[in-house]
């Protein structure tokens, strides 16, 4: 074990609700219990993720904290810098694209720990600023020492923009139960459910104009579960659209499973995604998924017509049209959308990152 991760350091931002975050907190409690010390090194404890972190795990916040904001993400590169010096980790994990700005950073003064990255969403955007991204991954690559991509279409675009640093295939876990024994009881109304954070990445305004096109046709009602800041935004669009009784806002809720229970359909907005969480515990409960042309991990998983549909272009009709498709249709047997996610499993999936880990570390120290 003396070139394998022993010690793994997560750094975080804070605890807010994010899905790289709460997929990484998750993997941890596996970590530690394959015999694994894990710190999480944050800026702030703002959020409330780390209710849910398991006891053994290391919370270290910087002090003064550093909470979001403007040119915040510098301030945090600079300051876990000097605390892993103390810390001294065998490897450090960034769990998602938004802790890319720490590579600099961190990559000065890892030592003989190994720094690498989770692909959370794709690397490049598209449009006027992705000459600019290319130009700034290249300059960061010499500081890292691995990429994972949550799916293979991310593995093939990093590779192609950092062709030296070793880019790695490894889904995300998806935190399921067995497939439900008993099907959802029928009903008029349609209920259609949509998870995420209130931000302009997931389309909440495409949501609502999808289900208003959607409820001339037939009656529906869309649950939004989630927040942040363009929540009172939403709220009022809800109203100019005239969806009162046809869309309630939930908030952040404990657990989704509930709401995909006595779901009818998952819709996904989304301009882009690494991997929609949600979507695979949507499919584990045996509930279609309508989406948007988002993901290529969807594409991957979503193999069999009964799935749902993924529309080839990003639009309320086309959408409407896919859900209209799908909601007539006979609901698919649960385990027949379970087994398309088997390979998510939380163990196993876990596993594949310590091993990966491993290599890493064994990798800088040789």
């Amino acid at each position: 074990m003396d070139n394998a991760a022993r010690h793994i350091v997560i750094c975080l931002h804070d605890f807010y609700r994010g899905g790289t975050e709460r997929v990484a907190l998750g993997m941890a409690r596996h970590w530690l219990a394959r015999g694994r010390k894990v710190t999480i090194l944050c800026g702030s404890r703002q959020g409330g993720l780390e209710d849910g972190l398991d006891s053994g795990v290391e919370v270290v916040v910087l002090s003064p904290p550093i909470a979001r904001g403007a040119f915040s993400r510098i301030r945090l590169a600079q300051a876990m810098a000097r605390k892993l010096a103390q810390i001294g980790p065998d490897l450090i994990f960034l769990p998602g694209n938004f802790h890319f700005p720490l590579i600099p950073a961190l990559g000065k003064v890892r030592a003989r720990a190994a720094l690498v990255a989770k692909l959370s969403n794709p690397a490049v955007p598209s449009g006027a600023f992705a000459f600019a991204v290319r130009w700034y991954l290249a300059r960061i690559s010499p500081h890292i020492d691995g990429f994972a991509a949550m799916n293979r279409g991310l593995q093939q675009e990093m590779l192609a923009v950092t062709p030296e640093v070793p880019v790695a295939m490894l889904y995300d876990p998806v935190c399921f139960a067995d497939a439900p024994q008993t099907r959802k009881a029928a009903s008029a109304t349609k209920e259609i459910v949509w998870a995420g954070r209130f931000e302009p990445q997931k389309d909440v305004p495409l949501a609502l104009q999808t289900v208003a096109a959607l409820a001339d046709r037939m009656p529906v009602r869309l649950t939004l579960l989630g927040d942040g800041r363009l929540r009172p935004a939403m709220e009022a669009m809800a109203q100019r659209l005239g969806l009162e009784g046809k869309v309630r806002f939930m908030g952040h809720v404990p657990s989704i499973d509930a709401y995909l229970r006595s779901a009818d359909a998952l819709l996904v907005s989304s301009v882009y995604e690494g991997g929609p969480a949600v979507a695979l515990e949507a499919l584990a409960q045996g509930v279609p998924v309508v989406s948007t042309p988002c993901s290529a991990l969807l594409r991957e998983v979503m193999t069999i017509p009964e799935a749902g549909r993924i529309v080839d272009h990003r639009s309320a009709e086309a959408l409407a049209d896919a859900l209209g498709q799908v909601l007539a249709a006979p609901r698919p047997e649960a385990a027949q959308l379970h087994a398309l996610v088997g390979h998510l499993a939380p163990d196993a999936c876990a596993d594949a990152y310590l091993a990966w880990f491993d290599t890493r570390v064994a990798s800088r120290r040789g």
